[in-house]
């Protein structure tokens, strides 16, 4: 199942120090692990239009899910594994064009935001 880049063109946050040329921004999604057990989100479309510049970071909502969430960053192979059971932050290593892939066998609904700015990765249960 494909994410529409046209309905998450990002959302401006507030601006502070150290934050992208464009402004601080984040992108939610709810994924429902109940319609597919992964989701492919490319965001290269929005990119272009400078909508949404880039993922440093990840909030993962994965608190009601008894299987671990993981996140794919395609281009370096990296993996993010969201434990069950746990919320937290991770730094991402995200080129652009950003594209990642979302799995979780689990059928809940988790949340994931898409931060373009860099926040220290801690997790909480």
């Amino acid at each position: 199942m494909n994410i529409s880049q046209q309905s998450n063109p990002g959302i401006p946050l507030e601006r502070s120090l150290g934050m992208p040329p464009g402004g601080p921004k984040c992108i939610p999604l709810t994924l429902d692990f109940s319609a597919a057990t992964s989701y492919s989100v490319d965001y290269t479309n929005m990119q272009q239009r400078n909508f949404f510049d880039m993922v440093q970071s990840v909030f993962v909502d994965n608190s009601l899910s008894n299987q671990i969430l993981t996140i794919t960053v395609g281009a370096f192979g990296q993996v993010t594994k969201v434990p069950a059971g746990v919320q937290g932050y991770f730094p991402l290593l995200v080129p652009n064009p950003i594209k990642l892939d979302i799995a979780c066998s689990d059928p809940v609904l988790c949340q994931v935001i898409l931060i373009n700015f860099p926040v220290p990765g801690f997790t909480w249960k």
